[in-house]
């Protein structure tokens, strides 16, 4: 069976021109499913596209027009694409000519693989980058301490007192782990 899925980020874009685009290419009208949802959304957040990942069985087909209507970064496509053949669903995309289901069309998907790889470590190398940018800037990373350092030293000293977790929780005003960790945090920085 072939399935047919349209996308359009906004109320005031339209599906039409898609729509026409996958009837052209013989899939039937009531075959074809839309959405109106931004393409920066997971495609298991798309109630649509899930739904019709879902009902698809062995053999199926889904064509989209455009890759962009699947997702809109390499990974999560990639992820969507990986998902379908493994159950043995075929991927068509008319703008780029591919086809799952023939040679070329799983030379674009090892192609795909290798520029999510490729986005992933530009992530990575980003979030790193900004992190020593940061440290060298004095910025402390990390979440802010709910306690000041003398709320910190109180607790150590109630615990010293003989004091429970529970009591030094409701004294600070604060959750008992943040207690315990404040009661603690003498022995777990010495380490």
């Amino acid at each position: 069976m072939n399935y047919g899925y349209a996308r359009v980020s906004t109320d005031e874009q339209t599906n039409n021109p898609q729509i026409q685009e996958l009837v052209r290419q013989g899939i039937s009208p009531d075959k074809i499913l839309t959405e109106k949802v931004s393409g920066s959304v997971l495609a298991k957040q798309r109630p649509a596209l899930s739904s019709l990942i879902t009902n698809m069985q062995a053999g199926d087909t889904l064509t989209v027009v455009k890759l962009d209507r699947l997702g809109r970064n390499a990974i999560d496509v990639l992820s969507l694409i990986d998902e379908l053949t493994e159950g043995d669903i075929n991927v068509r995309i008319l703008n780029l000519g591919v086809d799952t289901s023939k040679a070329s069309g799983r030379l674009f998907l090892t192609l795909l693989a290798g520029f999510a790889e490729f986005e992933r470590e530009i992530i990575r190398e980003r979030c790193i980058a900004g992190l020593e940018s940061a440290k060298a800037n004095g910025i402390l990373l990390g979440r802010r301490n709910v306690l000041t350092p003398e709320q910190r030293m109180q607790a150590r000293q109630l615990r010293q007192e003989g004091r429970t977790v529970s009591e030094v929780a409701r004294l600070l005003g604060t959750s008992r782990m943040t207690a315990w960790r404040a009661m603690n945090s003498a022995k777990l920085t010495k380490t």
